[in-house]
């Protein structure tokens, strides 16, 4: 009995690291996420520009994903995640000496490379740590490092970018680089098998990781918008700095995980996946229609939830269905699909800003909120990779 017990315990030493690594990766991440924007602006860039470099990166991850999914599942998940973490330190350095925006995209661009590979690891490695019966509770709290980043790291950039400029904002996110690196080398626990197999085209997707896929790929799409987007349109409102919005969408993000983590392991996720599609509408609605900081805080508040109830029960379905050699596959199909629609997301939220404004673009995403819902409601909730669809049985 006890050697199920310890089996079954989710909070090991290894957990705990994996988190922490995947927490400086989002640091990394998410600090330059609503500051790259100024520093686009800040070298004669418009809001055009500034859609394409976040298309750019986005871009980046997912051509590189299936690779890096691939290399993950046949290479080890600790050799990928080095690579990755060496470049996430490397590429902040070079925007040092950015002469300009075509010089500064092009690392952006890269940035996105590296970034893929390491996030591709640390999340097929957690699911290798997280014992099966728990893996819906532990990807939830995994996604709380997430989630913490997101409280910490975009309203640390943007205070350390405008108290001291942006090479210091710069050697922080290659700082967080490196110390996730170091944690990663440390991290004992190598309980996965290694694929075999060559590199094949079919091998580089993982087809029961899609329905999750696509649900998730029209979620982004309008979260991502917001992430990018809110901190310059707070300013051209008189709101509240994007960092406090940021606070307030982690501390959401973080109370929806504290207080329904085991939900998608007792009940399916198909309860959070609809009420976090809902949410989101709401937030949206209450950014654009009500120019108010009470409601504009609210909004973030709404957003938390969202992505505490969808991102975690999406992931989840995504990766519980496969063996542990195509974890990695899955994963990356997964990232493919979250990265996918923050592309898009970005590219189609500068072509709308330049055409209309900031109010008309943020109501326009309220339309792959719609088809995220619609989507799983039709083909996720009935697929086999659903937890309600096992339930159900």
């Amino acid at each position: 009995m006890n050697k199920t017990i310890g089996q079954n315990k989710l909070w090991t030493g290894s957990f705990i690291k994996i988190c922490l690594v995947n927490f400086f990766i989002f640091v990394n991440f998410h600090a330059l996420l609503p500051t790259f924007p100024f520093f686009v602006t800040y070298l004669g860039g418009d809001a055009l520009t500034i859609g394409v470099a976040t298309a750019l990166f986005s871009v980046a991850s997912i051509a590189s994903r299936p690779f890096s999914g691939w290399l993950v599942d046949t290479k080890g998940r600790c050799a990928v995640l080095t690579a990755g973490l060496i470049g996430m330190a490397a590429i902040p350095m070079g925007y040092f000496v950015s002469c300009g925006i075509a010089f500064a995209i092009i690392l952006r661009t890269a940035h996105g490379l590296f970034h893929a590979a390491s996030s591709n690891a640390s999340s097929t490695w957690v699911a290798d740590i997280i014992p099966c019966e728990r893996m819906g509770e532990g990807l939830g709290m995994y996604g709380l490092s997430m989630a913490l980043s997101t409280a910490i790291a975009p309203a640390l950039g943007l205070m350390i970018m405008n108290q001291w400029g942006f090479k210091p904002m710069f050697v922080l996110v290659a700082f967080v680089a490196l110390l996730a690196l170091v944690i990663g080398l440390s991290i004992n626990s190598k309980n996965y098998q290694l694929s075999q197999s060559p590199l094949k085209i079919k091998e580089l997707f993982e087809p029961l990781a899609l329905p999750a896929a696509i649900s998730q790929f029209f979620f982004m799409i309008a979260y991502g918008v917001v992430e990018v987007y809110v901190a310059i349109y707070a300013s051209s409102c008189n709101l509240p700095t994007g960092g406090v919005y940021f606070i307030f969408i982690a501390l959401a993000t973080l109370a929806t995980r504290l207080l329904f983590g085991k939900t998608i392991d007792k009940y399916g996720e198909s309860r959070l996946v609809y009420s976090g599609n809902v949410a989101i509408i709401a937030g949206i609605l209450l950014l654009v229609l009500a120019h108010n900081t009470p409601c504009y805080l609210l909004s973030a508040i709404l957003l938390g939830y969202s992505f505490g109830a969808v991102q975690p029960s999406l992931q989840t379905m995504a990766m519980h269905a496969v063996d542990t050699p195509r974890r990695g596959a899955a994963s990356s199909t997964f990232f493919i699909a979250f990265d996918l629609g923050i592309a898009i997301g970005g590219f189609f939220a500068g072509i709308l800003i330049k055409s209309f404004n900031y109010d008309t673009m943020f109501l326009c995403m309220i339309i792959p909120c719609v088809l995220s819902l619609l989507y799983y409601h039709i083909v996720g909730r009935n697929h086999i990779s659903s937890f309600n669809h096992k339930k159900n049985k």
